[in-house]
């Protein structure tokens, strides 16, 4: 499905390059594995070809669409107790998503959730930071992949 030199997203990662298309042998059985280069970064990972898919590997969004979805960032969200409680696993399956449109839907509600903290005088979480941080550089890097490093001031992502 994918070639090497093709630019991909991956969950977690965000915007990357195929580097090759390699083939190992792990307990006597032979896989093919694409090798992921991420841009800006020093990380590369190894992702089984035949689970690729099930693991969020996908062509990056078109300009048309990622526009799209970025008229989503921003939007407010009223935080409840049930949500509060949801919270670890709605984040993990947003950011394991790899789908833009969710990880945006993360940045909101945890932007909001820091809003929220600060009115009431309340700390942040680091482990909601962090995962905010790295919502963050995912949505960076697929936008910067489309539209150019110059769209991440016009978006407000810089």
């Amino acid at each position: 499905m994918f070639k090497k030199g093709q630019k991909v997203i991956y969950p977690k990662h965000g915007a990357g390059k195929i580097i090759a298309v390699q083939e190992e042998t792990i307990s006597g059985e032979k896989k093919k594995y694409y090798k992921i280069q991420f841009l800006n970064s020093q990380v590369s990972v190894s992702v089984p070809q035949d689970h690729a898919l099930d693991l969020g590997l996908r062509y990056p969004l078109t300009k048309t669409n990622i526009k799209k979805v970025l008229k989503k960032l921003n939007t407010q969200y009223k935080i409840n107790k049930n949500t509060l409680v949801n919270l670890d696993t709605l984040s993990r399956d947003k950011l394991n998503s790899g789908k833009l449109e969710e990880v945006i839907d993360l940045v909101n509600l945890l932007h909001s959730l820091a809003k929220q903290k600060e009115e009431e005088n309340k700390n942040f979480s680091y482990s909601y930071s962090d995962r905010l941080e790295i919502a963050m550089d995912f949505i960076k890097s697929e936008v910067a992949l489309v539209l150019g490093q110059s769209a991440l001031k016009k978006y407000g992502l810089k």
